[in-house]
Parts: C-alpha cells; sequence; structure tokens
C-alpha cells in the first residue's frame, strides 16, 4: 500500500474553486501495483469499469461499466442537483462530458483470466487530521486521474498539507474490504464501540443495529395515536422486528421521523399532534423497552419558520448576499414572495461560521438527548453544511462543517449516564465519517422498484429500490470499515406497496448480507398473520440460515453481481435489471469453480437450462455449493 502527501507551495492564496493538486497516470500507477507482467499489460491494453463514490450518502456510488459514462442528469428540478454535484466551483479543465467522477474512494477493475484486478486510490488525509474532500477525475481516452481538492475559501501558506492519497491493489472483494478496513479502522473498537450498546450480531468483530422507524409507512403523517398504536403493536404481532430482534432480546432502535416537529426550524413537537410533548413520548418508547429514536435536520430552514424570521442573520448566503437555496422540498419552503427569495420550494441552511449558531445547535441536540430523552439522533440533511456559500466569518466550508458536527455528537452519554448514538444521513461521506460511524450509505428505497419519469431524467438521488440497491451493494466494501452501513428499510408488507415478494426478498437480503442496519417500517397495527407473517417466517429463516456467513460481492457489470460466502460454501447471483440474464455454465465454473448440478438451492429465481442458469429480472438466487 503506497500512500502520498501533497503539499501547497507558494505565496499565501485564498482559493476561489476546487484546487487540483495533482494528476496521475494510470499507466503508471499499474506499473507500481499490479504484480505480474500479464497482468500488467492485461490491465494497460484494456478499458475498465469504474467504481466512484458520490461526494455524500444520496449520491450514486457503485460501478460504471468499460467504456461507459455516468449519465448527465436532465435538470427538472434545478436544486436536485446540490444532492449529488459536489460543491464549489469546478476548474474549467474539468467540464467535460467524458470524465468519470467520484469522490473520496475509487478504483479501476478488470476482469481478466476469470480473476478480478481491482486499483484502488483512496484520500486518507481526514483518518488523524482535517483536510478539504478529494474527488477523482478520470480520463478513459488519456489514461489520467486529475485529483481535487474541494477548498474553496481557503487560505493556503507555504507547507500546508492539502492531500494524502493511499494507493493499493486488490485481487477479489475480501482482500479490497480488508484493505479498505486497515485504512479507515485499524481499530475497529475505537471507531465502532460507541455503537456497542446497539449491537445486534452473533458475529464477532462486527456491529450490526436495527429496529423500527415511522416514514415508510406514514411518511410526515404522524401524530401521538399512531405512534402509540405502532409502538404498542410491534409486540402484539409476528412482524420482522418481534421475531428478528425482540424474540432474541436484542437491542431495538423504535425511531419517530419527519412530522412531529413545528416546522423546519421549529424543532418542538406539533402541539395538534403531539399533545403530550417529546418527553412523554420518548419516555413511552423506553418504557416499552427500545432505545428512543428521533428524526432532526439541523443544518436547514424552510424561511417561513419562527427561527427563519428571528434570526434572519444566521442563513447562509451566496455571493450576491441571498440566502442560498440546499435543496428543494415542496412542504419546506414557499413557492413565491418575500419568504422564498430562490426557486418554488427551496429550503435554505444556516451559516456554520457563526458561534451563536454553533451555540443554537448545541442547544438542540442538548435538548433532544437530555430533556427529552431521546438516546438515537437520526441527524439528517447534513450535506448542506458543506455547501459552498459566503461565509460571516470566511474561511473553507469543510472546516466549519467539521466544527460544527463535533458539536452535534459530543453527547455520548446522556445525562442519566446512557449512551447515546447518531446517525448520519445525506452527509459527505468524507467529511463525516469520523464523527457519524453509523450512518447511512446510500439514496432513499422506496416501496417502489423505480421511478420512471425520474429515471428517464437520469437523476441518480432518486429514492428507488432499484438504486437503493446499487448503493447498498457498491458500498459493501465499507461496511465496518468506513461505516457501520445503514441500507434504508426492508418492505414485507402487502399493503400501500407495489414491490414482489421477489423484490422484497432481494431487498431484505441484500441489507442482511451487505450492510449491518436492518430497519424496518411496515404497520404492525394490521398486521396479515397469513400474508405478512409468511413473508416474515420465511425472511427469518434465511436470516438464520445466513446468520454465520460473510459474503463478498463483484459486478458482473452495471446491474449484475456474483455474490458468496467468505468459505466458498453459498454462492449466488443477483440481477437489478430489467431483463432476464443468461449464465452459461461455463462462466460458473470458471467464476466460482463448481459445476451447477453441484448446487442445490436455497433462495432461486432462475430457470436451470441444459447450458446454464437464466436469472429472474429484480432477483437474488442463492445455492449451497456441494
Amino acid at each position: 500500500m503506497e500512500r502520498t502527501e501533497y503539499f501547497y507551495h507558494g505565496e499565501e492564496v485564498t482559493d476561489k474553486e476546487n484546487r487540483i493538486f495533482t494528476v496521475l497516470s494510470i499507466d503508471s500507477l499499474i506499473d507500481g501495483q499490479i504484480e505480474g507482467e500479464g497482468d500488467r499489460k492485461f490491465c494497460k491494453d484494456n478499458d475498465f469499469a469504474f467504481y466512484g463514490s458520490g461526494w455524500q450518502g444520496w449520491a450514486f456510488g457503485g460501478e460504471i461499466d468499460a467504456g461507459k459514462f455516468q449519465k448527465r442528469y436532465f435538470p427538472v428540478v434545478p436544486q436536485w442537483k446540490n444532492y449529488f454535484t459536489l460543491p464549489g466551483k469546478l476548474p474549467k479543465k474539468l467540464h467535460s462530458k467524458k470524465l468519470l467522477v467520484g469522490s473520496f474512494i475509487m478504483y479501476l477493475r478488470w476482469n481478466w483470466n476469470g480473476k478480478n484486478l481491482y486499483l484502488a486510490l483512496a484520500s486518507v488525509g481526514n483518518v488523524g487530521g482535517l483536510l478539504p474532500p478529494v474527488s477523482f477525475y478520470v480520463d478513459r481516452k488519456k489514461r489520467e486521474i486529475t485529483c481535487t481538492a474541494y477548498s474553496d475559501g481557503k487560505k493556503w501558506h507555504e507547507g500546508d498539507k492539502i492531500a494524502e492519497l493511499a494507493l493499493f491493489s486488490a485481487s477479489d472483494f475480501f482482500e479490497l474490504r480488508e484493505k479498505t478496513q486497515k485504512l479507515f479502522a485499524a481499530d475497529k473498537n475505537g471507531r465502532f464501540g460507541s455503537l456497542g450498546f446497539l449491537n445486534s450480531t452473533p458475529l464477532k468483530g462486527k456491529i450490526t443495529v436495527g429496529g423500527w422507524e415511522s416514514w415508510y409507512n406514514h411518511y410526515a403523517n404522524i401524530n401521538d395515536e399512531l405512534i402509540q398504536g405502532d409502538l404498542a403493536g410491534l409486540s402484539q404481532t409476528e412482524n420482522l422486528i418481534k421475531t428478528h430482534f425482540l424474540d432474541n432480546q436484542k437491542p431495538c432502535v423504535f425511531q419517530v421521523d419527519d412530522g412531529w416537529e413545528i416546522s423546519l426550524g421549529d424543532w418542538d413537537a406539533r402541539p395538534d399532534r403531539f399533545p403530550e410533548g417529546m418527553s412523554a413520548l420518548a419516555a413511552s418508547i423506553s418504557d416499552k423497552g427500545y432505545v428512543p429514536g428521533l428524526w432532526i435536520a439541523p443544518f436547514i430552514v424552510d424561511l417561513r419558520s419562527n427561527f427563519a424570521r428571528t434570526h434572519r442573520d444566521w442563513i447562509l448566503r451566496d455571493e450576491k448576499g441571498k440566502p442560498l437555496a440546499a435543496g428543494f422540498n415542496p412542504l419546506w419552503g414557499a413557492n413565491f414572495g418575500k419568504e422564498q427569495p430562490s426557486w418554488p420550494g427551496s429550503y435554505f441552511c444556516l451559516d456554520l461560521s457563526r458561534d451563536d449558531v454553533l451555540a443554537h445547535l448545541g442547544s438542540l441536540i442538548d435538548k433532544a438527548v437530555n430533556d427529552w430523552g431521546f438516546r438515537y439522533l437520526k441527524l439528517d440533511f447534513l450535506f448542506a453544511g458543506l455547501l459552498k456559500g459566503k461565509f460571516a466569518n470566511g474561511g473553507s466550508a469543510y472546516e466549519w462543517y467539521d466544527r460544527a458536527v463535533k458539536v452535534l455528537t459530543k453527547r455520548t452519554m446522556n445525562k442519566k449516564g446512557e449512551r447515546v448514538a447518531y446517525l448520519g444521513c445525506g452527509m459527505p461521506f468524507e467529511a463525516s465519517f469520523k464523527a457519524f460511524p453509523l450512518s447511512r450509505i446510500g439514496t432513499d428505497t422506496k416501496e417502489a422498484w423505480d421511478i420512471s419519469w425520474m429515471k428517464k431524467a437520469n437523476y441518480p438521488s432518486r429514492p428507488s429500490a432499484f438504486v437503493n440497491m446499487q448503493d447498498t451493494l457498491g458500498h459493501a466494501f465499507w461496511d465496518n470499515g468506513i461505516f457501520v452501513n445503514d441500507p434504508d428499510v426492508v418492505f414485507l408488507r402487502y399493503e400501500n406497496i407495489s414491490l414482489t415478494d421477489k423484490e422484497k426478498i432481494l431487498i431484505a437480503l441484500v441489507n442482511y448480507l451487505f450492510a449491518s442496519q436492518i430497519m424496518h417500517s411496515d404497520d404492525p397495527v394490521h398486521f396479515d398473520a397469513e400474508k405478512e407473517g409468511g413473508l416474515t417466517r420465511k425472511i427469518e429463516a434465511l436470516y438464520k440460515i445466513f446468520e454465520d456467513e460473510d459474503f463478498g460481492v463483484e459486478n458482473r457489470n452495471a446491474e449484475s453481481y456474483f455474490i458468496f460466502s467468505k468459505n466458498q460454501k453459498y454462492i449466488g447471483f443477483i440481477n437489478l435489471s430489467d431483463k432476464a440474464i443468461y449464465i452459461e455454465r461455463t462462466e460458473l465454473v470458471s467464476r466460482f469453480g463448481v459445476r451447477p448440478e453441484n448446487l442445490e438451492a436455497v433462495v432461486d429465481y432462475a430457470e436451470r437450462m441444459k447450458e446454464g442458469f437464466l436469472f429472474e429480472p429484480h432477483s437474488i438466487s442463492i445455492y449451497e455449493a456441494k
């Protein structure tokens, strides 16, 4: 593993755009990292699949096939670009459509003679310090990687460190994951020990977390009666929370999601929905044996809120002095008028450079933890804290963001001496991994496979079971290394959903095998014992079979994957595409060294044909190798 530091040399200067700090030759990197003359020649003579993580959790994180590029978003909603486009001003030379873009961690992958060759590049300057977030721009034609730092507003002095990169190769998924873990979690207990009170896994050396949340059942239409009904119902029906957590005496979170607050910025209980207040709500959750959880979006505000009206000077501004729009939500922003200085439905963000804003953030978390009694806080829309604006106190966004998240997460215990945990969501990966060991690593899932009009617009951050599966599988090698990966939720219900049983089983197994948080959001009150109970029992039986297995994944292409347990006891295939995929027996033998006739089905959504398997769309198939 090769590490290189990059320093600033020159007169004092303040960056006005993302800084290019080095350009790397791919062929030179191959020479230094890929062993074997034949392997090196193959890599130099052939194009590669590209893995590029997005800059934050709602940006796409997965592989792009050899010869392909990320698709350009058709901006039907302009504010949505903030969710996946790195903030700051991009140098002109990087405006080309023919560049592959990734942040924080990237790799190139070649498949040759039935084996994979990974060449990975990771920004590791924030493991022990504070440096700007790094992005990579890969030119397939020139075979070059241009590396940039999001340092707009940063004042550089002679000898300042700009970035530190780690370069390494790997021959399979497990080596890729192991080397990534060594870079970011050499001391696993130190990285993830604070989550021990939530751990529900029998696997040694791994943290897994889980519970129930209100969002995907009620969305923002919640009230005390609904929440109390769900709270009571979870222990009375044979739903996944009862069978997987409660019956096995595992720790379990009960999270109250968006809809409890007066408005975005006015973080107190809506009296018409929760008349008894948040303390009573947290106490009722705790009395039932759950860890009380609460959703908050601390960095963003609706300009119509009383908070924003009182503290207009706390809102981050652009270079022209106008409030800086952070994103779009029709419920969180006016369509027009004095309280909408941007596009309709825009919400805004706080200026994190201000000490009074930090004091407000500290007071908000203290209220939620110590006054109300919540011990699991989902802190959402954190990307807004890294947007480029004209800060009241100058400086660069990443420096103010780091200061703010330290304030948000400093309460690791409440005043009773009980542990507190934080889930980061919609957060910038590189700037957040130290503060948020438990984090969402993909876009929102959905009770539908995809949203066609968003797909046609090439919107990469769309809520979608399909995109969510790509993100979860793409970030699998990060799990229990960079983050304890939260993939979002498992669906097993039959009301208010269009997912098939096949798709539900796919989601449930991908979340269980390739991530480390199992959240559920179905209605426990109107539980169908026959239909939902039957599917729950099927999922639990599969979870039991695989509970001691460590699974890896490798892309066959951008929408299909080979999967396998580390001990090679189980092998399988995931097809996320809309068409059936045929795999010849020779490819299976080459990849796994096992003949199809020696595979016993555990989960089977494939037609066995004379010379291979035809795997159904939107499916997972797993076989035991005999």
